[in-house]
Order: C-alpha cells, then sequence, then structure tokens
C-alpha cells in the first residue's frame, strides 16, 4: 500500500474520496437520513453501524465476510477515541490540534508499542471543500481498515460539532 494518500470532500457533500495521486483507490460515503458510513479502500470493505442515543458506540463490519463484526470504536469525552479490534489490537484516536487540522491513530497495545503513531492525517481548508494527506507511519496488515477508521471518526467529530453549533 502506498505510504501516502490524498483526500478530498467536497462542499455540502456525504461522499469523501480518496486518492493516490490522480486515481480514486477508496472512499466514504454516509446516506442522507442515517449515521452509518459505507467505506472501502484498496479493496477492503467496511461499515460504520452507529448506535446509541446520546453516547454512541460504533461497530466496525467487514462487508466482504457477511458484515462480520471485526472491530468497535468508544468515544471518550474531550473528543477522543478508541479502536478495540476484535483480534485484540487497539488503537487510540488523537487529534493534534483544536481546529482537527491534524489528528492520528496510535497502538495502544503493549507497552513496548505504546503511543507509536501508525496513521498520521491532515487537513487543509478549501474555500467550499475540505482536503488533506493520510501518511501511513507504521506498516500493519490492517492499514486500509485503520485509515479509514481514523478518517471515520474525524468526520463524525466535525459532524457532532456542527449539529452542537446548529
Amino acid at each position: 500500500m502506498e505510504k501516502q494518500l490524498h483526500w478530498v470532500q467536497e462542499a455540502f457533500s456525504r461522499r469523501v474520496v480518496i486518492m493516490d495521486g490522480d486515481r480514486v483507490v477508496g472512499g466514504m460515503h454516509r446516506d442522507l437520513l442515517t449515521r452509518d458510513v459505507d467505506a472501502h479502500l484498496n479493496g477492503v470493505h467496511i461499515f460504520f453501524d452507529v448506535r446509541g442515543f446520546l453516547v454512541h458506540s460504533v461497530n466496525i463490519h467487514d462487508k466482504k465476510a457477511d458484515n462480520t463484526i471485526i472491530g468497535r470504536v468508544d468515544f471518550e469525552g474531550f473528543g477522543g477515541a478508541t479502536v478495540q479490534l476484535e483480534t485484540g489490537e487497539k488503537y487510540i484516536w488523537r487529534r493534534e490540534n483544536f481546529m482537527m487540522h491534524e489528528w492520528s491513530l496510535v497502538s495502544g497495545n503493549s507497552p513496548s508499542d505504546a503511543e507509536r503513531e501508525i496513521v498520521h492525517y491532515d487537513r487543509t481548508r478549501m474555500f467550499l471543500a475540505d482536503e488533506g494527506t493520510i501518511e501511513l507511519v507504521t506498516e500493519r496488515p490492517n492499514a486500509e481498515m485503520l485509515i479509514l477508521t481514523g478518517l471515520f471518526v474525524r468526520n463524525y467529530f466535525l459532524r457532532r460539532r456542527k449539529i452542537a453549533a446548529s
């Protein structure tokens, strides 16, 4: 997998496109009246099933394996999240600044691997569009799923912020 990808979300769109150079390699889509998100990257196809009313949790389903649950996202207070995979791996979603121009997914596993950055994201606000880069810092067998999860969590928090502001 490429070490650096580019993502774009047009204004008022519920779709995010992930590109490798000029080639579209993935994306994310949310239907109009749902919180759930369908995502794919390099042949990996997952579904984020948002559950709960006031306190949300998210089940991550593998669409290619009969919607088997492969992980879970638990949201923490003050804009943090933990990704727990069925394999026992644990990752922490962390924003690097208040405006969410940078964020990362770091390992939360063993003490020797703790706090190792796995995926780093940045965002540049364009007029009427969001776009940025995704950098795979540490190679993992499930890198595509982790990249999509980190982007999903960022979009989740931005959507919640917009709802609270309105």
